[in-house]
């Protein structure tokens, strides 16, 4: 028994695991991706022999074969929507021959595929022979001119897509500079050849078994040529995929480092500031277990992407802090740079944002308890360079330093009274 359909089952899966965020945040070209690559899964656990034959034991002769053939061209449909939005929604003037063949494609795209999946069906009911149960669907109803007209149609339609797929990714790999994006898209344009050459060689057997019934080592040695073909190019299609995913995935684990780590210091500014914040912190009380549910819940919550959280939690800190501006003395900030270059032993970089940490955490001390806010704002400047890429990992820094400003903001907050008594 071949482990193949279970192996690339596996992965398909896996695959649509991963990209579950495309089908619940994504627009609708990555829910097109996510919807192909759900259906591939589900055609591949429908070809592992254990539900192939479950299936075909069912009442219903050779119903895997229509299930898979259909969800198959469903899944073709999802592939071929995505490629061509991809490559289809730029300026209308554009006269590029890619866009063209886009705009074109889609025009027919869903009209055929809906016809392609009746005429599969009304073909399956009415015009195959299914009073026994067949190993090979083509082997098993050779010389009937219904199974030619089924088949013929799954890989004309298969074919078609797949050529059209293939001209757009192999069109893509000469204008993408990326050398990584090059190699995804080369392996992406290399399975839809291999696609292409799988529909043409199964073509070929379908009007021979059409023709002449075909021998049992005819059936299997095309069965050995076609199933390899079949099983490397989804494996390619697939690893074609998953390169930009991967980079992807490793942007949103360091997303989420970052998340974890500026959690503490949004928290205290959500709760003590909570104007600007538009999803507030989580505040269930459950005793002993509050604080870590309420934590897991904040860096864990399904209502909106890593990505997206991150950057809410990046403006968020930075529209309280002017809020906290209203509320410093004046001069806090002079007082924290020179307490951070006192008691720093680390680099410019990091004294800069042990000074912003301290400055944040006792005008926030001066939030909580009550003090009335001033008509002008306290000066307060950031090192960092003030656009996203640079406030992400400058928080950071600022982030652990405002862990253990305790000390800092309780030296700041006495002697400021000092100076006032």
């Amino acid at each position: 028994m071949s482990i193949a359909p279970y192996v690339v089952a596996v992965l398909f899966w896996i695959s649509a695991f991963w990209r579950l965020s495309s089908a619940l945040w994504g627009d609708h070209r990555r829910r097109a991706l996510w919807g192909m690559v759900i259906a591939f899964a589900a055609v591949w656990t429908l070809k592992t022999p254990l539900i192939d034959y479950g299936m075909d034991h069912s009442g219903i002769n050779d119903l895997s074969s229509v299930v898979k053939h259909v969800i198959a061209i469903g899944g073709i449909y999802s592939l071929l929507s995505y490629v061509l939005a991809m490559y289809g929604s730029q300026d209308e003037s554009s006269g590029e021959r890619y866009v063209r063949v886009s705009r074109a494609v889609s025009k027919v795209a869903l009209k055929a595929t809906v016809v392609t999946i009746a005429c599969l069906i009304l073909l399956f009911a009415f015009a195959i022979n299914r009073s026994m149960p067949t190993e090979h669907f083509v082997t098993g109803h050779a010389g009937e001119l219904g199974m030619t007209v089924y088949m013929s149609l799954v890989y004309l339609y298969m074919g078609g897509a797949s050529a059209v797929a293939g001209y757009q990714w192999g069109s893509a790999v000469r204008r993408t500079p990326s050398t990584l994006m090059r190699v995804a898209l080369g392996m992406m344009c290399t399975s839809m050849g291999l696609a292409v050459l799988y529909a043409l060689i199964r073509t070929m057997y379908v009007f021979y078994a059409t023709a002449v019934v075909p021998t049992a080592h005819l059936a299997n040695l095309q069965e050995s040529i076609t199933e390899p073909l079949q099983t490397g190019l989804f494996l390619l299609l697939l690893l074609g995929l998953t390169v930009p995913a991967s980079r992807a995935l490793v942007d949103r684990a360091r997303a989420f480092i970052a998340l974890i780590r500026l959690h503490p210091l949004w928290r205290d500014l959500a709760l003590a500031v909570p104007g600007p914040v538009m999803l507030k912190p989580s505040q269930y009380r459950l005793g002993a277990l509050s604080s870590a549910f309420n934590y897991l819940r904040d860096i864990f919550r399904l209502d909106q992407p890593i990505n997206d959280r991150l950057a809410r939690y990046v403006t968020e800190i930075r529209d309280i802090t002017a809020e906290l501006q209203y509320y410093a003395p004046r001069d806090l900030f002079d007082r924290a740079k020179e307490y951070a270059q006192l008691h720093a032993t680390a680099s410019a970089e990091e004294t800069a944002a042990a000074a912003e940490a301290y400055w944040t955490s006792t005008a926030l001390a001066y939030k909580t308890r009550g003090d009335s806010p001033q008509s002008t704002q306290a000066e307060f400047v950031s090192s960092s360079r003030g656009d996203y890429d640079s406030e992400v990992p400058w928080l950071q820094k600022v982030a652990v330093h405002y862990q253990t400003a305790g000390t800092a903001t309780r030296e700041l907050l006495g002697a400021q009274e000092a100076a006032n008594v």
